[in-house]
């Protein structure tokens, strides 16, 4: 129980985590449990008196996830509390399952595949008219680091945009399970990448990129934000942008992330593991609950890139499904 530097989190990360979206583990706020059995940790928040919420994995080789788990259950039962895990793959949704957790698929995560990928062809038609139009309206993209040096003006005109882009969307700032830019001067551009989009000398967009590791080594594609008057295309532009620089060093993988209430099937379930009633919440959200997650652009944004790994994601309840637990994890990722 531990709050480790950022540079610590990251070194754990690099070694032992292998979901696409581990780096949330360095979001300020975030706590991280270690075992002093074995190396990994649990990148973890406090949610309402009753919960603890970890999220985007167990950061841990295969050999040592038991054991983390279970000393990470005898630490929380000492904190008289209960565990939710959300974004769980497969695997440690599996692992959990054993002990004692009732898991259910709540989304679905979407990464694609660099190794020759090329936006040619009438499947990507409509992405290159997208892309042609941002660069028609004059846009210009800019990497920190690269072409692009960090200035307080800088700064100020990014925070403006994310003000902008929650007044738009009417939405307050998601926490836990997405990115945060952090210090921009000092931005560590080995796990994190900064594009930007400029029209006139301006910014009018951003997307973040940061590290993922382990089977989906790569890029995240994490947050983006946008001015409401921002050319069209220009989300499009930045991201061919990234790849092409992504493809240029070897990158593996392009990981859109998880995607919550979409995808859901009963296929995917775990047999005897899983709860009805959350089956049924969660299918029920995913068609009438646009106010707690607008998943329906989100998940259009990704498919038009045509992914080829589309993963189940999951939610595990330790000793059984809770309306309190699912509304401790909606209260604390700031969806209500």
């Amino acid at each position: 129980m531990s709050q480790l530097k950022c540079l610590e989190v990251v070194d754990v990360l690099k070694k032992c985590a292998n979901h696409p979206s581990a780096f949330l583990a360095t979001n300020q706020g975030t706590q991280h449990f270690l075992s002093n059995k074995v190396p990994g940790l649990i990148a973890y928040r406090l949610a309402g008196r009753n919960h603890v919420i970890i999220a985007a994995g167990v950061s841990a080789k295969t050999e040592h996830k038991d054991t983390l788990i279970e000393d990470f259950l005898a630490w929380v039962k000492k904190k008289r509390k209960k565990i939710i895990a959300v974004q769980m793959l497969r695997d440690d949704a599996n692992i959990l399952a054993r002990h004692n957790f009732t898991v259910n698929q709540i989304g679905s995560s979407y990464s694609l595949a660099l190794n020759g990928f090329k936006i040619a062809g009438t499947p990507f038609m409509k992405l290159r008219n997208k892309i042609s139009r941002a660069r028609r309206a004059g846009v210009e993209i800019k990497q920190l680091g690269k072409d692009l040096s960090f200035t307080p003006e800088l700064e100020s005109q990014l925070k403006k945009i994310d003000t902008q882009w929650l007044k738009q969307k009417h939405a307050k700032e998601l926490a836990f399970l997405i990115g945060e830019l952090g210090d921009l001067n000092n931005m560590d551009m080995s796990v994190k990448r900064l594009f930007v989009g400029f029209k006139e000398g301006d910014p009018v967009a951003y997307i973040l990129y940061t590290a993922s590791f382990g089977a989906y080594q790569g890029w995240m594609h994490d947050l983006t934000r946008r001015l409401p008057d921002a050319p069209t295309g220009v989300m499009e532009l930045i991201n061919i942008n990234a790849i092409e620089s992504f493809m240029a060093e070897k990158a593996q993988y392009l990981n859109f992330g998880f995607t919550p209430l979409v995808g859901l099937s009963s296929e995917f379930e775990i047999p005897r593991v899983n709860s009805r009633l959350a089956q049924k919440i969660f299918l029920f959200l995913s068609k009438h609950g646009r106010f707690i997650y607008p998943a329906d652009s989100q998940l259009q944004y990704k498919l038009k890139w045509s992914p080829n790994i589309v993963l189940p994601e999951y939610i595990a309840f330790q000793d059984g499904f809770s309306l309190e637990g699912l509304w401790n994890f909606l209260k604390l990722t700031q969806a209500l």
